[in-house]
């Protein structure tokens, strides 16, 4: 992955397994500051890819992951977003917050990963996510959700409603976002929710958890909603 690296799956995959098979994680870092984006790439897939078992020791090189959230190339600020929900630790708020400021970010493929980050992220990780971003961007709607929803983000019938029918397109993503994320089961009702509003964005967003099986194992569907849909035609 030289100067001149213009891209090499075979080499990123063998690299891939050498870092399960315990090369050190330090060793991303050069390739995650590289000034090659093909480089760049390759290093953001290697972090984004990574096992549970390794994913959260790259915390060591969380700051370079971090600075790829705000690479010019979609699929970078893409993987960006997916290793930070496995390599951060509660002293990682600031950067948590700026996974959430990418909620609003130009293309709607790291939007709908931001979706999914707050879907999965655990609870602590979605409260300093919402916390730091309304505190690094004041004049946004970020200050409105850690205002209305605290500490917890407690979701119930109320205040996905609330969060769906926001005037502000940024509230309704997170509402989106939030109507289907799993607590010990997923509930259905926040899901019709979501997929019966007027916005595009919020009904994509509710359907991917269909199509893409994001929802955790270990979550259930809360009526026989779901299994009147696998029925359907």
């Amino acid at each position: 992955m030289a100067p001149g690296f213009e891209g090499d799956s075979e080499l990123t995959f063998a690299l891939q397994s050498e870092f399960h098979k315990g090369f050190p994680l330090e060793n991303l870092r050069p390739l995650l500051t590289s000034g090659n984006l093909h480089t760049q790439a390759a290093a953001a897939f290697l972090t984004a890819e990574a096992s549970s078992r390794i994913s959260y020791k790259m915390n060591c090189v969380v700051a370079e992951i971090a600075d790829l959230l705000d690479n010019k190339v979609v699929r970078i600020r893409f993987d960006a977003i997916e290793a930070l929900l496995g390599c951060t630790t509660p002293a990682d708020g600031a950067i948590l917050g700026r996974v959430m400021l990418r909620l609003d970010d130009e293309a709607f493929g790291v939007r709908w990963k931001v979706a999914e980050f707050i879907r999965l992220a655990e609870r602590w990780q979605l409260r300093l996510a919402v916390e730091n971003a309304a505190a690094l961007c004041r004049d946004s709607a970020f200050p409105i959700l850690a205002k209305a929803h605290g500490q917890y983000l407690n979701a119930t019938t109320d205040t996905v409603r609330w969060l769906l029918d926001h005037p502000n397109l940024l509230v309704r993503r997170f509402g989106a976002a939030v109507a289907v994320r799993p607590r010990y089961v997923v509930d259905e009702q926040f899901l019709a929710m979501a997929e019966a509003s007027h916005d595009v964005e919020v009904r994509e967003i509710a359907a991917a958890s269909y199509r893409i099986h994001l929802t955790p194992i270990y979550a259930v569907w809360s009526s026989t909603l779901s299994r009147k849909r696998a029925s359907s035609p």
